[in-house]
């Protein structure tokens, strides 16, 4: 399955990352958002892709970027964790599975000694064959991951799927927040095979620090049932205009094609509302994905849409090698632009972020950047 993110960086976002000290105006930043590569094998090949009229922005990036978060703690980036017991984080190979410790002798994807805080944080992954995101953990906290961008008007569908016959959550972050005391607030759709909240298999949650602070219109779907969820797939989508979130949820399905969402399913809320006591979540805000007690918990098919994202950045750059492209007349790939330098374009000291990589730049000077 092609699994396709496309994010749009909003002009106020956009102009938030922007240094002070940069003169703005320069010649060919027209669009909203700059898609930025740099040195890295990943980096060349996403622009190799774009140049050629792509946009495949994968998920390697977003699992090693992303902020993340287990039950109490919060990780705002992932060398921030350390895990606890030392000896579960062994390695992990290309399935998402963690190779078995020696001293102690331990599986850490199922000891108990092991499903800590610390591990079910760690052991998210981006795997390929379809593409997809992965934790293997039977996770005893609400654990996740979401992004630095933030956004308050989008669609969203996301393909939710376990091959284990567990019947708990997994779910999509539609608003996400950090309060000042590192307090980690979010608002989530979740299905469910009944074995958790919402235990009737579909709702929202709202949950401060991996606890519920309320379960927002739980419901049955029709033709899901409980029980596990056995390979499974029911498909998530949100719409959100401004306060206004739209969550709707598909039947399961033993198949992963022609998920359609039950229009009976659908949640609606205004976090303007007082009655809802959501306010936190006003704004732009991130979003991401989750998952409870649900051991091989996959998200795949993830499509995100904001209102320009049918509209490419009118130039891309290359840090490695000092260049700029432009679209095509065609509107279709781009060409190298002869005698243009990306740094000199973009401007600096400038810090950029690469909406669809998730990768971060500064630009130093008219001969140098850092990847931060």
């Amino acid at each position: 399955m092609k699994t396709i993110i496309i994010l749009v960086f909003l002009t106020a976002i956009f102009s938030s990352c922007q240094k002070e000290g940069y003169a703005p105006g320069a010649p060919l930043v027209t669009s909203a958002y700059q898609l930025v590569y740099g040195l890295t094998a990943a980096d060349q090949a996403a622009l190799t892709s774009r140049i050629s009229g792509n946009a495949p922005p994968k998920f390697a990036e977003v699992v090693s970027k992303w902020k993340r978060f287990s039950g109490t703690n919060y990780y705002p980036t992932t060398t921030s964790i350390i895990a606890s017991p030392a000896y579960c984080q062994t390695t992990m190979d290309g399935s998402g599975m963690w190779a078995n410790s020696t001293s102690p002798v331990a599986n850490p994807n199922t000891d108990s000694a092991c499903n800590t805080a610390t591990m079910n944080s760690l052991s998210w992954i981006y795997l390929t064959g379809p593409d997809r995101l992965f934790n293997i953990q039977n996770t005893s906290n609400y654990n996740g991951f979401f992004s630095s961008l933030k956004f308050d008007n989008y669609t969203s569908i996301t393909t939710v799927t376990s091959t284990d016959a567990d019947d708990d959550g997994i779910g999509v972050i539609i608003a996400a927040v950090v309060d000042g005391s590192n307090v980690v607030h979010t608002l989530s759709a979740y299905r469910t095979g009944n074995g958790v909240q919402p235990n009737l298999g579909w709702g929202l949650l709202h949950k401060a620090n991996g606890s519920v602070v309320r379960v927002i219109d739980n419901k049955t779907i029709a033709s899901a049932g409980g029980g596990g969820w056995n390979g499974r797939f029911t498909s998530i989508k949100i719409e959100r205009v401004g306060n206004i979130i739209k969550a709707t949820a598909s039947p399961w399905s033993a198949v992963v094609t022609n998920l359609v969402q039950d229009a009976a399913s659908l949640i609606q809320i205004d976090l303007s509302n007082p009655v809802e006591n959501l306010q936190i979540f006003i704004g732009p805000q991130a979003y991401g994905y989750e998952s409870l007690s649900q051991a091989r918990a996959t998200f795949q098919d993830l499509s995100f849409l904001t209102p320009l994202a049918s509209t490419d950045p009118d130039y891309i750059y290359d840090l490695k090698n000092n260049s700029v492209y432009a679209k095509k007349s065609s509107g279709i790939g781009y060409e190298l632009v002869i005698g243009l330098k990306a740094y000199d374009t973009l401007g600096f000291p400038r810090k950029i972020t690469n909406i669809e990589t998730q990768g971060e730049f500064m630009i130093d000077s008219s001969t140098g950047f850092t990847a931060l």
